[in-house]
């Protein structure tokens, strides 16, 4: 009969099974500690539920997945769109104490300018023009009243697609926590400001996943003061300034400290504007100004761009934007014009002659995805303006 072979184990001395056991245990405590120490500030250490058969109040909404900010396929949208970017109070005059300072003394600039940086890179990486109204933590000592100016004055002049100022919020209840998108005046004033606005907040709740929501957070910047924020109210283009959260809650100034979280809020605005881009900017045009005779006045024809049927593809052909949605007026008198679908073109009757037209000619409408044109002044020929 053969002899059984017995494992090597069992020619261990009795006296080294403890050194064995000690080095085990030893080596899964230290596994599961250096497991900890990588994990990034603000993701889960719960372990994992079966997602067949757990229920929805089974999973904790504020618990951050882990950090990775991968650029979607649509983003490829966002190519040549201008974005203005204001890191808000970088360069302003600081007077101590407690101003713009959370719990423990965390500047909100310093927080600002992080994640303006992070979202920078992500636009550039999607092929977006990309502006910086400060980028440096650097006192410029200019009257609060010229810094802001100074900074929306950068979008006006290069004519941008949007200007996005970031801040974080700040009050005397250190419970409050919630995002907040704000545009100027009146939701008619500038509806493509709106259309940006709504983006930007869906994005910023699925990246920081805050546990209290207002009841409606796109919101009017004269709910605070009775003319608005003046980087909103100077703009010449589509604005919109976010307040992300608040860094005068405890857990949140916390949270504002780690570059990863800033890293998971620029991602979330740029999730945002992804999806705006993806939804089309509709563009208007003046191809000419018409004379007319005696009895006929001039016409200015437009051309419409819906910002979805250039791209081609499925359906290219198709209208992608609501006739009753056109709006055409002209210091702020609404103006007959007549509607050339196929040709995708306005013939606007236009009153007076040359520089009796004050201007400029403002044409609107909206694409299916309820889009408004960014830019929907026009000077007008021999116009006053």
């Amino acid at each position: 009969m053969r002899r059984r072979r017995w494992p090597a184990w069992r020619h261990v001395r009795p006296s080294v099974f403890p050194l064995l056991t000690g080095a085990l245990v030893g080596g899964i405590i230290v596994g599961g500690a250096l497991a900890l120490v990588r994990r990034p500030a603000g993701t889960s250490s719960r372990r994992a539920l079966n997602p067949l058969q757990a229920r929805p109040q089974d999973y904790s909404w504020t618990a951050q997945p882990d950090p990775e900010f991968p650029i979607p396929p649509y983003a490829r949208f966002l190519e040549g769109v201008q974005v203005v970017l204001d890191p808000g109070h970088l360069g302003q005059r600081d007077p101590g104490g407690t101003w713009k300072r959370g719990p423990t003394g965390l500047r909100e600039a310093v927080v600002n300018l992080r994640v303006a940086q992070f979202l920078r890179e992500l636009l550039l990486a999607a092929g977006a023009r990309v502006v910086l109204t400060r980028k440096a933590d650097k006192c410029l000592d200019l009257p609060d009243k010229d810094d802001l100016h100074a900074r929306v004055e950068v979008a006006n002049r290069a004519h941008a697609d949007l200007f996005l100022s970031i801040h974080h919020n700040a009050v005397a209840d250190p419970a409050a926590n919630y995002t907040a998108v704000f545009y100027h005046g009146a939701p008619d004033y500038s509806p493509a400001s709106l259309c940006a606005a709504r983006h930007l907040l869906t994005g910023l709740n699925d990246a920081l996943r805050l546990e209290s929501h207002l009841e409606c957070a796109v919101v009017s910047d004269e709910l605070l003061y009775e003319n608005g924020f003046a980087v909103l109210r100077d703009a010449e283009v589509p604005a919109v300034l976010s307040e992300a959260s608040f860094h005068s809650h405890p857990d949140e100034e916390r949270r504002l400290r780690d570059p990863v979280y800033n890293r998971r809020e620029a991602y979330g605005l740029f999730l945002g504007l992804a999806r705006w881009a993806q939804a089309g900017l509709p563009r208007v045009r003046l191809l000419r100004v018409e004379a007319g005779g005696a009895r006929q006045g001039d016409q200015a024809v437009v051309a419409l761009d819906d910002g979805l049927s250039g791209r081609g593809g499925w359906g290219a052909g198709q209208v992608k934007m609501s006739v009753e949605s056109v709006v055409v007026k002209l210091d702020g008198k609404s103006l007959a014009y007549t509607l050339d679908l196929p040709q995708r073109q306005l013939r606007i009757a236009l009153p007076g002659r040359g520089s009796a037209r004050r201007g400029p000619l403002y044409v609107d409408f909206e694409n299916v995805f309820g889009q408004h044109v960014p830019h929907p002044r026009i000077d007008l020929p021999g116009s006053g303006r």
